[in-house]
């Protein structure tokens, strides 16, 4: 189990990880491309400003261009006639600054845009937004005007650094990397907890399966071993036979009933319980049961009451045999726990608001300790583990529990009037 906890936690944090590294990975995707268009923006801004400036025969001072280079991170290369204007520039790239102008100039050219030749058809010829590629992986934008003057012919050159994705989201990279961590622990911690708690129930299946098994296995030991002595006594000593037959038959028909009961338990864990459903008279139901259990009780010196209302008990739909069954163990269960001169009682009632009909078999015999109640309806369960009675293997309660929610009813333990304990059996009619 816990090997599967922990393939089923690293399966789910792996997954919901992967989700969620896909989502933040799409974010970041998008700021990327939300910031290269800002700096194009910016670029292309700045790149107006100038080249309206240079059309409109503006002067451009050193402290201008240089403060503009510096701000913007750009290489601003104005000549006139083919000589360049007598600035040196300040910014200054991984890549040197007449290489990437050399590649502007080429890329521009390319587009039909010269810097030292005058447009022929228009007054001005502007190149489209072009990318450098300098020679440490660096990159850039780059837009190239050569206007047309009296004098000849003036042009610009304009290259932007474009940031790496460390640079431009650098902190925001750090944050989200992150949140991506403390969101992959908390899956963890969430899926360890999670799978912990679907598995719950198998593992209690498993340790009660485990519990079963041993228990059949203890069971069943106890009549094979007699069996098996037997069979060795009469072969040793054939005269016996006649002592140890009824032995034999005794120990093989507790067997059958410990069997009996143990399919009647697996077949209800299947949901395959043959159920022949149809209307019972309960009234009859119960009269007959105590007509039938009288006679023992008589022998034992236990007196049996049969405690009905005035009106006609309500039909329930159901199995009648099952019914019967189940009121059965009960009232053999009572016969085992209460002493000669002590009293049975059998009641029935009826609650017409919820259409329940309630059946209590109740004891006056040694009652069941508080710390014995949660687990009295479990298999191989026996409040008293030091009795010698064999005919009994702490199934019966179990097996009354299975029957009654087979017909949508409750079964519950309380206290007797007397100190013993009385069973209660709450079976829905009208349905």
């Amino acid at each position: 189990m816990k090997t599967l906890r922990r393939r089923l936690t690293a399966l789910y944090t792996i997954t919901t990880g992967a989700i969620l590294l896909f989502v933040m990975a799409a974010f970041l995707l998008f700021s990327i491309q939300k910031t290269r268009a800002t700096e194009m923006e910016q670029f292309q801004m700045v790149w107006s400003s100038l080249s309206s400036r240079l059309q409109a025969s503006h002067a451009f001072s050193h402290g201008f261009l240089a403060q503009t280079e510096n701000d913007y991170h750009l290489i601003i290369h104005i000549q006139e006639n083919g000589s360049p204007l007598f600035f040196q520039g300040v910014f200054m790239p991984e890549t040197d600054r007449e290489i990437l102008i050399s590649r502007a100039r080429m890329l521009a050219q390319e587009q039909g845009v010269f810097m030292d030749r005058a447009p022929v058809s228009s007054s001005a010829n502007v190149s489209s937004l072009m990318t450098l590629t300098g020679d440490h992986g660096d990159s850039y934008y780059a837009m190239v005007l050569a206007l047309s003057t009296r004098n000849g012919v003036k042009s610009l050159c304009v290259i932007s650094l474009i940031p790496s994705v460390w640079e431009s989201l650098g902190g925001q990279l750090l944050y989200l990397s992150f949140l991506a961590a403390l969101g992959i622990l908390c899956l963890w911690l969430m899926s360890w907890w999670f799978v912990g708690w679907s598995l719950t129930p198998v593992e209690e299946s498993q340790k009660k399966q485990s519990q079963f098994i041993a228990a059949a296995s203890h069971e069943l030991r106890s009549p094979l071993a007699v069996l098996r002595s037997a069979v060795a006594a009469i072969s040793s000593s054939p005269q016996k036979k006649d002592t140890l037959l009824p032995l034999i038959d005794s120990e093989c028909a507790r067997m059958s009933r410990l069997i009996d009961d143990m399919l009647f338990l697996a077949s209800s864990d299947a949901k395959s319980w043959n159920v022949d459903k149809k209307e019972v008279d309960m009234d009859t139901l119960l009269i007959d049961l105590f007509e039938s259990f009288q006679p023992v009780c008589k022998e034992k010196g236990i007196s049996l009451h049969l405690s009905l209302p005035d009106q006609t008990l309500p039909i329930i739909i159901g199995d009648p045999q099952r019914i019967r069954q189940l009121l059965m163990i009960f009232l053999d269960n009572a016969l085992q726990y209460t002493p000669a001169g002590r009293s049975i009682y059998v009641r029935a009632q009826i609650n017409p608001k919820k259409k329940l009909l309630i059946l209590q078999v109740e004891d006056e015999g040694c009652g069941i300790s508080p710390e014995h109640k949660p687990y009295i309806f479990d298999r191989f369960y026996q409040a008293d583990s030091a009795r010698s009675d064999k005919q009994h293997f702490g199934l019966g309660l179990s097996i009354a529990r299975e029957l009654t929610l087979l017909h949508h009813g409750t079964v519950s333990l309380s206290d007797g009037s007397e100190g013993g304990s009385c069973f209660s059996v709450t079976l829905p009619y009208g349905i």
